[in-house]
């Protein structure tokens, strides 16, 4: 059975965010509240990177948007988030600022980090609601 390690619950950790809005703090991310969001300051591309208590194997990711237009997936294994290695990249569809939902299966990658970039988006600004990682643990 997977694991869901995009929750805080997880000892997943929000480590790096390119932005911060104080009313929308990244830590909304991990909470698993679908109602709370962090949102970009208005240019792209933003990056997360998102710290896993342990290495995991990461074989689906979920992601609840808005007004994201292009989104990269990279993982890391060293000790530090350094050197990524892509995982994926996807253009969701246009929904005039309604949600987003993506579900995509992934080879089975290894990481102590997720790296999220949000290379375009379809309005000035964008929000990520949820990223459900699923997997097992391997470290």
């Amino acid at each position: 059975m997977s694991d869901d390690f995009g929750l805080k619950s997880a000892g997943t950790e929000v480590t790096f965010v390119s932005c911060q809005d104080e009313r929308h703090p990244s830590e909304n991310i991990i909470d698993g509240n679908d109602k709370t969001f962090w949102v970009t300051t208005g240019l792209f591309p933003q990056q997360i990177i998102l710290q896993f208590a342990n290495e995991v194997e990461i074989t689906k990711i979920k992601t609840a948007t808005t007004n994201v237009r292009g989104i990269i997936f990279e993982s890391c294994v060293e000790k530090q988030p350094t050197e990524f290695q892509k995982m994926y990249d996807v253009e969701i569809a246009d929904r005039n600022g309604r949600l987003q939902m993506e579900n995509n299966q992934v080879p089975a990658t290894k990481a102590l980090f997720l790296r999220v970039t949000i290379d375009s988006g379809w309005d000035d600004f964008a929000s990520v609601r949820r990223i459900a990682i699923e997997g097992t643990k391997t470290g």
